[in-house]
């Protein structure tokens, strides 16, 4: 006896799989404190009244706070996918909460700017590890059936992490509000004890016996044979045994989906998220909004939660390309009033924009829970073959800190020089751009096997091109005495050669 809620199957065995997602996303949870903790104590380190500090913090030094992490994150992302391949998901897990540790103590223990600056720099690389390592530890242990759902969870618990300190710093002083934060890196330290390493590791490991158990607590079952099928389904993925050569990041379809990839971390950033987040209370001082900044603040981190769990709720109604075209549109359409706001109070300062502002925020934090913040990570688990998945991550995730360092840092100057309202402006016309890219050149994988995924890949317009052959495409069957070992398949329709050679599928182009 079980439900169906959401996408999840409610049988007793996948509240392990849950309890696991969870567990490893308290580090995104722990990233979304990270986030959202410059926007609630920014009026107060700039204040020389109140300041907790030895001395008030410029304007400039507030920037520096908010992009140090994008700078260590970068160099985060040089060695958590090695870690992760060297030592598996949980002990890098473990890993990637000790910069939260440590930063939340040093801000505890030390009050003055640079001990603040070290301490924003150590979150930086935890949030790299999280962004890499746990899309991969939750992607590696999911049931198919739970797969869209449980890679929804990490934005979920990301947006709590920013509503979480949105709320503490509404209510708690500056000392109690870093001890509320302390408190979720210990609560993951004890929890994480109890989760299992990735099957998927295990088995690249040649470790058999342990995947095997891990798999059997995953799923809930009693007997080696109940979980055989799936293990041999695992150990028979060719790119899940091999290590990878640097002639398998040259395949054409890894080339692709690292572009994919690179247009998806460069719409995330370009998004503005980290600047909404992080400058939240500022934004709307300068809106004209009449409603009281922090509760504007809190009212949207509230909003962004609502997002993710609608983004969990609707995972499964509908194709990856759906979410992001609509959540693109819908993002740069915030943006856009959100510009316009600005600009009418430039234009007549007693002007009063009212809502507009929280709820051009709204839409923008819902749909970036909904679509370009959560669904390019499920796809990253999709197109990425297991044995350059890290590196390829970690490849996306420098471009990903590279350019959000360079935003967040730019922030201040280029509103300067354009005006706020230019500047989101121009982050709208970004996110807009990369709608057509998103229809034309990425091909949809809800649903898909691995290797169908593969084939579209080495189509430039592959969605397109799929729609336009129809049902011409020639299909053959043909059995063959067991000591053949490859086989050439041409497709009638594209010309593409189909090798399939020692159990293993090979694409190339005529």
């Amino acid at each position: 006896m079980h439900t169906n809620i959401m996408g999840f199957n409610f049988q007793p065995a996948y509240y392990r799989q849950l309890f696991a997602t969870i567990t490893v996303n308290l580090v995104s949870f722990s990233f979304g404190i990270y986030t959202g903790w410059t926007a609630m104590v920014t009026p107060l380190l700039k204040d020389p009244e109140r300041t907790p500090l030895e001395n008030y913090m410029t304007e400039n030094s507030i920037s520096w706070a908010c992009s140090w992490g994008s700078l260590s994150a970068i160099l985060g992302t040089f060695f958590w996918g090695l870690l992760a391949d060297k030592f598996g998901r949980k002990v890098t897990g473990h890993l990637t909460m000790v910069p939260y540790l440590i930063s939340w103590v040093i801000l505890l223990g030390v009050k003055t700017e640079t001990a603040l600056m070290v301490s924003r720099f150590l979150g930086g690389l935890g949030a790299s590890g999280a962004a890499i390592n746990n899309p991969m530890y939750v992607g590696e242990i999911s049931d198919a059936h739970m797969k869209d759902g449980l890679g929804s969870l990490f934005i979920l618990m990301y947006n709590f992490g920013v509503l979480y300190v949105y709320v503490c710093g509404i209510f708690a002083g500056y000392d109690m509000l870093n001890i509320a934060c302390l408190a979720v890196s210990v609560l993951f330290v004890i929890a994480w004890c109890y989760a299992p390493e990735s099957p998927v590791f295990l088995i690249q490991r040649g470790d058999m016996e342990g995947a095997k158990k891990a798999l059997k607590w995953l799923r809930g079952k009693e007997s080696d044979k109940e979980v055989e099928e799936e293990l041999d389904a695992m150990t028979h993925r060719g790119d899940r045994l091999t290590t990878a050569k640097w002639s398998d990041y040259l395949e054409k379809g890894t080339l692709k989906a690292l572009l994919i990839g690179a247009v998806f971390q460069a719409g995330t950033q370009l998004s503005g998220i980290n600047i909404i987040l992080m400058y939240t209370v500022e934004i709307f001082q300068e809106s004209g909004s009449a409603l009281s900044p922090v509760m504007c603040t809190m009212f949207v981190g509230v909003v962004q939660v609502i997002g993710s769990v609608l983004a969990v709720l609707t995972v499964k109604l509908a194709g990856r390309k759906f979410f992001l075209i609509l959540t693109y549109t819908a993002t740069a359409v915030a943006l856009i009033t959100i510009g316009w706001c600005f600009d009418a109070q430039r234009t007549d300062h007693s002007a009063t924009t009212g809502w507009l502002p929280v709820l051009s925020m709204s839409l923008h934090v819902i749909a970036f829970s909904m679509g370009l913040g959560m669904v390019p990570y499920i796809i990253y688990t999709e197109i990425f073959p297991a044995n350059v998945r890290n590196m390829c991550m970690s490849a996306l995730m420098f471009w990903n800190n590279a350019l959000g360092f360079g935003i967040v840092k730019a922030y201040p100057h280029v509103s300067e020089s354009i005006h706020i309202s230019g500047c989101f402006w121009l982050l709208g016309s970004a996110c807009l751009a990369v709608v057509p890219f998103t229809y034309f050149f990425v091909p949809e994988t809800k649903d898909k096997s691995f290797e169908a995924i593969q084939r579209k890949l080495l189509l430039w317009f592959p969605d397109l091109q799929r729609r336009s052959t129809g049902d011409r495409c020639a299909v053959a069957v043909i059995t063959l005495p067991m000591e053949c070992n490859k086989v050439v398949v041409v497709n009638a329709t594209s010309g593409h050669n189909v090798y399939i050679e020692n159990d293993q599928t090979r694409y190339a182009e005529p």
